[in-house]
């Protein structure tokens, strides 16, 4: 495992288009999505464009929403990884969701002044790396991308660091854009049946006694 993290610091530390910070995200991206691939960094690259685009630094509260494109059961999952680890709009914080699209696209929402921008892999990247042998000659044929030979794998990983922000996406903004309101709840309570600790917005009323959802007889109660 050591010599993994070393491997992916020797990788990540080559890159010279981005500056320290922007190593280190990426590094501790690398080490969770846990394989080179070339989609985790296109969708890194393409967070930082977002930042740059939006005027905004990555995030490290709740002030910012990445929404991703991506969908589910096809080569499209590793980009999420990666604008997510560059805008800081984690899935844990809430600050991260999922519009099923089927593209290489997302958009980043700053709450603060309700305006966002889109970016969006542009189609002959996303020809090129469908072309490329980590698709053809592996992932279509069943190949664990952990699997992929190293020399086809890291290339693929290092291949965007050399264009720059304009030559890999487009970008939409930035435009107003409606936000949910609703504000975070911050009381715990404890259901009447489990005893499981919920929190108070999740609780359902159902025969008298306060419930969570897993023992709730009618799921969807209000």
């Amino acid at each position: 495992m050591l010599d993994m993290f070393k491997k992916h610091r020797e990788i990540v530390d080559s890159i010279t288009s981005l500056d320290e910070n922007e190593k280190e995200y990426l590094y501790s991206a690398l080490n969770i999505h846990g394989h080179f691939c070339g989609g985790m960094p296109m969708g890194y690259l393409a967070g930082l464009a977002a930042m740059k685009a939006l005027g905004v630094t990555r995030e490290l509260s709740m002030d910012k929403i990445a929404i991703v494109h991506v969908g589910d059961h096809h080569a499209g999952g590793c980009f999420a990884d990666g604008f997510q680890f560059a805008t800081g709009c984690t899935f844990g914080k809430g600050v991260m969701n999922k519009e099923p699209k089927g593209k290489w696209s997302a958009t980043l929402v700053d709450k603060k002044t309700s305006k966002a921008v889109t970016v969006t892999v542009k189609p002959e990247i996303m020809q090129a790396a469908f072309d490329a042998p980590f698709i053809t000659k592996y992932r279509i044929n069943g190949v664990p991308p952990a699997e992929v030979d190293p020399e086809v794998s890291v290339p693929a990983f290092l291949g965007l660091f050399s264009k720059k922000p304009e030559e890999i996406v487009n970008i939409k903004g930035p435009f107003d854009y409606e936000l949910d309101k609703t504000p975070s709840c911050f009381n715990l309570s404890f259901c009447e049946v489990c005893g499981d600790a919920v929190a108070e917005n999740y609780l359902k009323v159902e025969n008298g006694k306060k419930v969570c959802l897993d023992c709730a007889v009618h799921k969807n109660i209000k």
